[in-house]
């Protein structure tokens, strides 16, 4: 209608590592979904492989919502282990001799575990930089962001807690609500690049860390986003959003209390604790801020008047759609699928050696239930991200079918 302006819809895309291709065949069904409500995003924002897939979805904004479901699906698709990482019997012992050295006071320290050298090559070759700055131009995309944790620089006798998050953006509409002092995070106005995308998705310790050259007043070496903001669903609303759906690559829902312990059960592994911990760190968050954005929904329609939030600016109510798996199905499929995969090949199993390396060297920090879960963000594995992509594709058509949450 002539004077009002069409509903602003975002997506919110976390980041997971290899976990992203749940993500990429959510999105692409999502993308289909939404348009026959004739609603087309035209933001987002996302962290780590989150943010591969938000820079990746600007980069075909201007194309239809079918080829941009083919565009993402594809890219995932067509990826395997040799093109995010370099084999890990390479990598590997170069990570021991440098953690030995430094032990004795001969060098600076392991830098990470794994070469990614690869994925910047893997990133060139399906992002097209320019191509999204021309969507942003045009208005086909209001915002395209990543988000990625700048650390301190290794000269300045400053503490590891003075990492900041940072949410690289490129947009025409007002951005000034996104920088955020009191939870350290800083808008950085620039145009999208590989550079950006490979920042926000350096796993720490396992990837190195990403050297980032603009915008100037951002310039230094950047961690994975997910460090510290993991669901930058805060950053989309105060670019205006309407209407956000959250695309996870974790349950978006807490799971039940589980029942007491019996005396004889054996003590959680090293394997275990990780998981753990990835889990209260990526997803604990998002599943707090979907509940803090259906809190307030409450209370903006329960409160007549406006309700000033915590900017400013009056709170908006924000129907939302979150799409992710349920808990523990991606550890499970990224299990079965490597089990079948390892139990066929005996002898010829090349290919898939650079996995099983990984797999073999995640077994040593245990055999619990936090085994699969690790292996499921470091299997870069292509049969994993083609059911992967199934998985998100069926997850995003239930959420799609249960409509929108008020």
């Amino acid at each position: 209608m002539s004077g009002h302006r069409l509903e602003r819809v975002a997506i919110v895309l976390t980041g997971a590592a290899a976990r992203g291709a749940f993500q990429a065949g959510a999105l692409a069904a999502l993308l289909t979904g939404l348009a026959e409500q004739g609603r087309s995003p035209t933001v987002a924002i996302g962290t780590s492989a989150g943010a591969l897939n938000s820079a990746l979805w600007a980069s075909c904004a201007h194309l239809s919502p079918g080829e941009i479901a083919h565009a993402l699906r594809s890219a995932w698709m067509s990826t395997d282990q040799q093109d995010v990482i370099a084999h890990p019997a390479l990598s590997l012992p170069r990570a021991a001799v440098d953690m030995a050295r430094s032990s004795l006071g001969l060098g600076g320290g392991m830098r990470a575990l794994l070469d990614t050298s690869p994925l910047a090559a893997t990133v060139d070759r399906y992002l097209d930089a320019e191509q999204v700055a021309a969507n942003v131009e045009a208005g086909i995309v209001e915002a395209v962001g990543v988000v990625a944790t700048r650390m301190p620089a290794v000269a300045e006798p400053v503490a590891v807690s003075s990492g900041r998050s940072v949410v690289f953006l490129d947009t025409r509409l007002d951005a000034s609500g996104v920088d955020d002092p009191e939870r350290a995070v800083d808008l950085a106005p620039t145009s999208i690049t590989a550079h950006h995308v490979l920042a926000s998705s350096a796993i720490p310790m396992v990837f190195p860390a990403a050297w980032v050259p603009t915008p100037p007043s951002r310039i230094g070496w950047y961690l994975d986003g997910g460090i510290r903001l993991n669901a930058p669903i805060r950053p989309a609303v105060q670019l205006g959003a309407d209407r956000i759906v959250v695309v996870s690559a974790h349950a978006t829902q807490y799971g039940e209390s589980p029942p007491p312990e019996q005396a004889e059960c054996p003590s959680p592994d090293a394997a275990d604790a990780a998981a753990h911990v990835l889990h209260a760190v990526l997803a604990d968050s998002m599943v707090e801020d979907l509940a803090d954005l259906r809190w307030k929904n409450h209370l903006c329609e329960q409160v007549r008047g406006p309700v000033p939030g915590r900017s400013g600016r009056p709170l908006r109510r924000l129907p939302h759609l979150a799409v992710g798996p349920r808990p523990g199905q991606l550890a499970h499929l990224a299990e079965q699928v490597l089990s079948k995969k390892f139990g066929a090949r005996v002898w010829d199993w090349w290919d898939d050696s650079g996995t099983w390396v990984l797999g073999r060297l995640i077994r040593g920090l245990g055999d619990g239930p936090g085994r699969a879960e690790l292996l499921s963000y470091l299997a870069f594995d292509r049969d994993y991200f083609l059911a992967q992509v199934e998985l998100g594709r069926k997850a995003a058509e239930a959420a799609l079918a249960q409509g929108w949450q008020e």
